[in-house]
């Protein structure tokens, strides 16, 4: 869901943007820079950033300006961490708004909606479930993976909604009608695409995923 400035107050662009600037700032302060000094880890970062633009610039319209997309949280979290997630969803949005598909002073409560909360609630169940679960390879990929990816969708297209009615952005009456109801249905597709494509990236190119390990989650299972 990409919003655009209008209808948007200044309380809505301001808190936003703050929000946005406190999690970049911890992301800059905090990520592990030593993990993307070589140039196939900058390659895989920037590909992965390419693709989340593609899927964020190309949504499936409703009507009344209301679009779906694809977030792909739990896959780059997954594969880069919360912070370069987060980094890389910023790269992502800012080609997304320069194109006119979201707007600029929307620009932090975008990131917040789309990259930041959906980012976090992955990052936390992965930690949850590192620490109180085995070590599985299916609870990897299902858990993490599909389950995540699909908890992330649902809590970021309801608070997107959430903020339209609050805002004024849109109706009560035409969001019930066009886009609430297809919230659910966004799960299902985002856990099964993230599920699917981390599968693929732990059985071929397992390196590439930071969260995942061949020693703890496959050898001697």
């Amino acid at each position: 869901m990409n919003l655009q400035d209008e209808g948007l107050s200044w309380i809505w662009v301001l808190s936003g943007a703050l929000l946005y600037l406190l999690a970049m700032v911890w992301s800059l302060r905090t990520a592990p820079w030593h993990k993307v000094l070589d140039r196939e880890s900058q390659h895989v970062f920037l590909g992965v950033t390419v693709v989340v633009f593609l899927l964020w610039n190309s949504g499936a319209s409703i009507g009344s300006g209301l679009t779906f997309h694809l977030l792909m949280a739990a896959l780059i979290t997954l594969m880069f961490g919360a912070q370069f997630a987060m980094i890389s969803i910023s790269f992502a949005l800012l080609g997304v708004t320069v194109l006119g598909n979201a707007g600029w002073l929307a620009y932090g409560l975008n990131a917040v909606l789309m990259g930041v909360i959906p980012i976090l609630i992955v990052w936390w169940i992965a930690i949850l479930s590192y620490r109180y679960l085995e070590r599985n390879f299916f609870v990897f990929i299902l858990l993490n993976g599909f389950l995540a990816a699909g908890v992330a969708s649902i809590v970021t297209l309801g608070l997107s909604a959430g903020v339209m009615t609050w805002s004024g952005v849109q109706s009560i009456e035409t969001l019930e009608q066009s886009f609430i109801p297809y919230i659910p249905l966004m799960a299902i597709p985002e856990g099964f695409t993230n599920a699917m494509l981390l599968l693929a990236l732990v059985l071929m190119k397992p390196e590439w995923v930071s969260c995942f390990t061949d020693e703890q989650y496959l050898k001697g299972k």
